[in-house]
């Protein structure tokens, strides 16, 4: 067993070396489906090579103008989506700057962008190794590297004048995620604000309670963003990343926070939730 995992790994050779480049992943589909086999086998840990942590969203914007940076066809996620949304220029988010793009040629278009504006400006920065985030396992006594992001990717390092180090990484519709449990793909959504506001609920972690709480101050724009709905492309993509169980889950998170704040502006997320299915 061992040895042909190993074979499947150096024949995969050109796929890890070159995961940011593949313009069509699905074309190694056989050979990436068998990757959490081989990390499983292997007792593979994942890694991330840059230092995440969370900074106010005002040091961001007082550096980088995102509205003029994100192209149409591409969205920014996750708090920094809903920061911007709201103008929330006090809120902690992070220093990873996550930017999805509906193609690749959009997300090729969105990177020239970026590095037109930082050159503008004479930010410094670098373009970093497809394996920044990965998986590390030991094959005869030897420390491999495999990237988890197989596509068309970029992963940039900028430092701002003022010494803080940003992450921008700018992602593709279609690109295939390797993780330990199976394969992901990287969709977009239409409304990545009410996306991600519902991915807390999902992962509902401290931090995510707190995030909940702290929208909770701009109550008339977070109904906005419920209240725009999904798509049907969303809706077609939330059913293919969540499981009916995921969806359970995230309706119960739900109920302890509305339990614990009865008045809260997220009450409306049922209606959404129940839609899902």
């Amino acid at each position: 067993m061992s040895n042909n995992l190993e074979s499947i790994i150096r024949e995969a050779k050109y796929i890890i070396d070159n995961a940011d480049k593949l313009q069509n992943p699905m074309e190694y589909f056989s050979i990436l489906s068998e990757f959490p086999r081989i990390l499983s086998q292997f007792g593979a840990s994942f890694y991330e090579g840059i230092e995440r942590k969370r900074i106010p969203f005002e040091v961001i914007e007082g550096h980088m103008d995102l509205d003029s940076i994100i192209i149409n066809g591409c969205s920014t996620i996750g708090n920094i989506k809903i920061a911007r949304i709201l103008g929330y220029e006090k809120k902690d988010v992070s220093n990873v700057i996550d930017i999805v793009c509906v193609d690749q040629q959009r997300t090729i278009e969105q990177k020239d962008s970026i590095i037109r504006y930082l050159e503008v400006r004479k930010y410094e920065y670098s373009f970093l190794q497809n394996n920044v985030y990965g998986f590390k396992l030991n094959l005869n006594r030897k420390e491999v590297k495999i990237p988890n992001l197989y596509g068309i990717y970029y992963y940039i390092e900028v430092k701002l004048p003022n010494n803080t180090v940003l992450y921008i990484m700018i992602d593709t519709v279609g690109n295939i995620t390797i993780k330990k449990s199976g394969l992901n793909y990287t969709l977009y959504f239409d409304n990545f604000g009410l996306f991600s506001i519902i991915y807390k609920f999902f992962r509902y972690k401290s931090r995510d309670k707190k995030d909940l709480r702290e929208y909770e101050k701009y109550r008339d724009r977070i109904k906005e963003i419920i209240n725009k709905g999904f798509s049907d492309r969303d809706i077609s993509n939330l059913r293919r990343l969540f499981s009916r169980e995921d969806i359970d889950k995230i309706r119960k998170n739900l109920d302890k926070y509305i339990e614990e704040y009865p008045d809260s502006v997220y009450k409306s997320l049922y209606k959404v939730i129940e839609y899902i299915f």
